[in-house]
């Protein structure tokens, strides 16, 4: 999302990292320990924390590491240190450890549509976020339909990464609904085919927003009598990132495994390029050292 980006800059780019300690102020950690480190973290005492909504707890949206991902050295303050830096086990890759954080935001996700046994789960969108929440939905659901545009996409998701089937939307009988949408990209288009296959009873999940100042209508008659909820799921706590760990520590599910593309510091630039224009990038990796 273009927009969300300028609305940061100027700043140093870079949230899904790990790293080793250089220094840590007590016994917690000590130098040379290998650790994930969250960009965000709460207070874990106000309301919003006590009833779990990490993300709208004032300390987690004004927290941030200094300067950014993109460094040789970051530093981080209290409350993340306190809440959110996790020690990388023993097997698990640098390359999986720094997919912590958007693991845990597909997580987070996953638990706010409770899926269950009986569910069928669409997943509109298979870039990298949406094939983490197909293979996250395929653990708990009884099927799930992948929808992308990009057949390439499509390819993966059903190759291992959680779809039992795969559709361009406008190849889809929409007369066929679920239980569960998750609807990524952040469109009109995708939001509006997301409703269409939504079942009475259903959950739609709302992984990203659309700009800001665009809106959309749709019949709240619709939603009421059919019961349909409109969920929206952003960002992920330190409750997420554990559980997401330990996926990644099981070996259950791997990030790394959507590794397309990887660049050297000096070239960021280009990465960024690549990863904005190219549809053949699933995720694109910069590696700080050598």
């Amino acid at each position: 999302m273009d927009w969300y980006v300028a609305s940061k800059a100027p700043y140093t780019p870079g949230h899904e990292i790990a790293g080793e300690v250089v220094y840590s102020p007590d016994l917690q950690f000590e130098p040379g320990d290998r650790v994930f480190v969250h960009h965000h973290a709460p207070c874990m005492e106000c309301d919003y924390c006590l009833r779990g909504e990490f993300t709208s707890c004032p300390v987690w949206r004004s927290t941030r590491i200094f300067p950014g991902g993109l460094s040789e050295f970051i530093e981080v303050p209290q409350e993340i240190y306190r809440a959110d830096v996790l020690r990388i086990p023993k097997g698990v890759s640098w390359d999986d450890a720094a997919l912590v954080e958007p693991l845990a935001c597909s997580v987070k996700a996953i638990k706010k549509a409770q899926i269950g046994p009986v569910d069928d789960v669409a997943v509109i969108g298979l870039g990298f976020m949406g094939l983490l929440n197909a293979k996250l939905s395929s653990l708990y659901g009884r099927s799930v339909v992948g929808f992308d545009l990009v057949e390439e996409r499509r390819n993966i998701c059903v190759d291992g990464w959680g779809c039992d089937e795969v559709y361009h939307p406008d190849e889809f009988d929409i007369r066929r609904k679920f239980s569960v949408v998750i609807t990524g990209p952040p469109f009109k288009s995708a939001i509006e085919f997301a409703l269409k296959i939504a079942d009475r009873g259903s959950r739609v999940i709302l992984f990203a927003p659309l700009p800001p100042g665009e809106s959309m209508s749709f019949q709240l008659f619709d939603l009421y009598f059919n019961e349909i909820s409109l969920i929206p799921s952003y960002s992920a706590g330190p409750d997420d990132t554990r559980i997401a760990l330990e996926y990644i520590a099981s070996g259950r599910i791997k990030p790394s495994e959507l590794i397309t593309h990887r660049y050297p510091f000096e070239e960021t630039p280009l990465a960024y390029e690549k990863a904005r224009t190219d549809r053949s990038a699933i995720k694109v990796m910069i590696d700080i050292e050598p």
